[in-house]
C-alpha cells in the first residue's frame, strides 16, 4: 500500500468515526426533545418511593484538598454549586480516604476494601499507581460497586478518569477498563489520567506528551494527545445522557473528574473566572458541571430518589504552589499519610432524605461508599471476602451517630498509621517541609516551575519511624503540630497495639500488582505516531 492510499483509509476512517460521534448525539438530544415533555409528566406518576432502590450519583474530584472549598473555609474561592450541596445536605469533617495516591484510593472506593487486600501496590520504593504499560489491573476477582448493584437491578454508568488499569495483552485489548468491571455504560474517559505533561497551555512545556495523554469512548481510544477545550462537557454531557435514558430506573452514575489533578484546565467561559487564578478557574469548571447534573434530576422529577456524594480521592499536590490545592489547617498532602493527604472533603445531598446544613464530625471511609450503596439498593455484601467498609445509611436518613471506629492507613504494604478515634498514631512519618521551603519550585507568582513529590516512597531517607509511635489529638490538634506524650497514654497504646496485632494477623495481602509493564501495551491510536482526533466537535 502506497502512502496516499494510506492516508485515504485514514481520512475516511477519521470521517466515520467522527461522523458516527457526531450522529449519537444528536440523536440522542432529538430523541431527548421530542419526549422530554411526555417523560415529564409520566415520571410524576412512576416515581420511586424515595427509598425503593434510590438512585446514586458519585462525583469524584481528583487530587483536591480539604481546604479548597468555600464551604471548607477557603477565603478567596468563589462559592457554587457543590457549596449548595453542602448547605442543602451533610457536610462531613471527618471523611477520610484509603489512600494519598490515585489508583489505590480508586481501587478502595471501587471495592470499599484496602488497597493491599486487592493488591494495589507495589515495592516500598517504587510505583504506588497504576502506570500507562502496566500489565495489571483492577482485579476481576474483586467486587466493585457497581457489579453489586447490577445485582440489585441497577443501571451503571461512569464517565471521566479510571486509572485502574488499560490493557493487559496488547495495545487495543482494553481488558482492565470498567466495561469489565461492572459498567453497562462507559461513556467519554481517561483510562490513566490528566497529567502535567498533558498541559496545553504552553505554561509549562511547549506541547502534551501523547503518550500520556489520551482520551477514551469506552474502550475505544478518540483523542491523543486529547484536548481540555470540551473535556468536562463531554464528560458531563454523556453522563446526562446516561441519566435522561435511565431516568425511570435504579441508577448509578460514577462521575470521575479529570480536575483538580494537574495540570490546570477551564473552558474558555472559565478562565479568568477567579479571583483565586487558574486552580478557582478549574474548581468554578468543576462545580458548573456538578450544578448541571443537581438541574438535570430536577428537571426529571429524580432528585428525591437520588443520594448524590460529592468527594475527593485523596488530599492536594501541594508541592505545585498555588497549581497544587490547599488542605487547609491540615498538615501535609498527596502521597504522605498525615491528615492533610487522607482527610477529604465529602458532602452528601438527598432532598427530603438528608436533613439540610448538616456537619458530620463522624468518621467515616471512602471504602463506606461500598456498603453504604449496598445498603440502600437492598442488596446483598460479598461474603467470601473481608469488606473493611461500613454502611452509613443511618447517619444519612436518621442522623445517627456511628460506633467509634479504627482506620488503617498504608504506604504501599506497609502500616503507616492508624486513625483510633479521635487520636492519630504515626507508626512511621514522612518528611514534611513548610510550603516555603518549596519556594524554589514556584514563580513569582505562585505558578510551579516543574512537578515532583518532596517524599512519595514507604521507605528511604524522607521516612522517619517513631517508637513509641506519635500520637495526635485530632480534636483539639488537627494539624497534628503537639505531639502528646506517649508516656502518659499507656492506656492507648495498649488498646492499639491490641488492634494492630490482630489486624496484622488477619491480614491477607492481594498480590502486589504495581510492578509489572511492557511497551506493547501503550495506547496508540495509529502506531507508530500515536496523533488522532476522532472526537466530536
Amino acid at each position: 500500500m502506497n502512502l496516499m492510499s494510506a492516508i485515504s483509509i485514514t481520512l475516511v476512517i477519521l470521517t466515520c468515526l467522527t461522523t458516527t460521534s457526531q450522529s449519537r448525539h444528536q440523536a440522542f438530544y432529538y430523541h431527548y426533545q421530542n419526549q422530554k415533555d411526555a417523560a415529564s409528566t409520566d415520571q410524576k406518576t412512576k416515581t420511586r418511593h424515595p427509598l425503593d432502590k434510590p438512585n446514586i450519583i458519585v462525583f469524584l474530584a481528583d487530587d483536591m484538598g480539604y481546604g479548597d472549598l468555600a464551604s471548607y473555609g477557603h477565603p478567596s474561592q468563589e462559592p457554587g454549586p457543590i457549596d449548595t450541596l453542602a448547605h442543602e445536605g451533610i457536610r462531613f469533617t471527618r471523611w477520610y480516604s484509603a489512600d494519598s495516591f490515585c489508583s489505590p484510593s480508586r481501587a478502595a472506593i471501587m471495592t470499599g476494601r484496602l488497597p493491599i487486600r486487592v493488591g494495589v501496590y507495589g515495592p516500598q520504593n517504587g510505583e504506588r499507581v497504576f502506570l500507562v504499560r502496566q500489565t495489571e489491573g483492577l482485579p476481576k476477582k474483586e467486587v466493585t460497586i457497581a457489579e453489586a448493584l447490577k445485582d440489585s437491578g441497577y443501571a451503571t454508568g461512569m464517565v471521566g478518569k479510571w486509572h485502574l488499569g488499560i490493557n493487559e495483552f496488547n495495545h487495543t485489548d482494553g481488558n482492565h477498563l470498567p466495561i469489565h468491571h461492572g459498567f453497562d455504560y462507559v461513556g467519554t474517559n481517561l483510562p490513566w489520567t490528566n497529567h502535567w505533561m498533558c498541559d496545553e497551555s504552553k505554561i509549562h512545556m511547549q506541547h502534551p506528551n501523547p503518550l500520556l495523554c489520551f482520551l477514551y469512548y469506552n474502550t475505544t481510544l478518540i483523542q491523543q494527545p486529547f484536548s481540555h477545550h470540551n473535556l468536562t462537557w463531554s464528560l458531563t454531557y454523556d453522563a446526562k445522557s446516561f441519566i435522561y435514558e435511565h431516568s425511570h430506573h435504579p441508577f448509578f452514575m460514577y462521575f470521575s473528574f479529570a480536575h483538580m489533578h494537574t495540570d490546570m484546565f477551564a473552558a474558555p467561559e472559565f478562565q479568568l473566572s477567579s479571583r483565586r487564578g487558574r486552580y478557582g478557574d478549574n474548581l468554578n469548571e468543576m462545580s458548573a458541571a456538578v450544578g448541571d447534573i443537581i438541574n438535570l434530576l430536577k428537571e426529571l422529577n429524580i432528585e428525591k430518589n437520588t443520594l448524590v456524594l460529592f468527594l475527593s480521592d485523596h488530599g492536594p499536590h501541594i508541592e505545585l504552589c498555588t497549581e497544587g490545592g490547599s488542605a487547609g489547617i491540615l498538615r501535609g498532602g498527596k502521597g504522605s499519610n498525615w491528615e492533610g493527604a487522607l482527610r477529604v472533603p465529602a458532602i452528601a445531598w438527598w432532598p427530603e432524605m438528608i436533613t439540610p446544613g448538616q456537619i458530620s464530625g463522624d468518621v467515616i471511609s471512602s471504602m463506606d461508599i461500598f456498603a453504604t450503596a449496598i445498603d440502600l439498593a437492598g442488596g446483598h455484601m460479598p461474603k467470601d471476602r473481608i469488606v473493611d467498609g461500613r454502611s452509613f445509611k443511618s447517619l444519612l436518613l436518621h442522623k445517627e451517630t456511628l460506633p467509634e471506629r479504627t482506620l488503617f492507613h498504608y504506604c504501599s504494604n506497609r502500616l503507616m498509621a492508624i486513625t483510633y478515634g479521635s487520636y492519630r498514631v504515626h507508626f512511621h512519618t514522612h518528611l514534611q517541609l513548610s510550603p516555603e521551603s518549596y519556594g524554589h519550585v514556584c514563580a513569582s507568582d505562585g505558578t510551579p516551575k516543574f512537578t515532583f513529590y518532596h517524599c512519595a516512597f514507604c521507605v528511604g531517607e524522607c521516612i522517619t519511624s517513631h517508637n513509641p509511635p506519635l500520637i495526635f489529638n485530632l480534636d483539639v490538634d488537627p494539624g497534628e503540630l503537639y505531639p502528646l506524650d506517649a508516656e502518659d497514654l499507656g492506656w492507648l497504646l495498649a488498646a492499639v497495639n491490641r488492634i494492630v496485632s490482630v489486624h496484622r494477623t488477619n491480614m491477607v495481602r492481594g498480590t502486589p500488582l504495581l510492578h509489572s509493564m511492557s511497551k506493547s501495551l501503550q495506547p496508540c491510536c495509529n502506531p507508530p505516531y500515536c496523533m488522532c482526533n476522532y472526537m466530536r466537535k
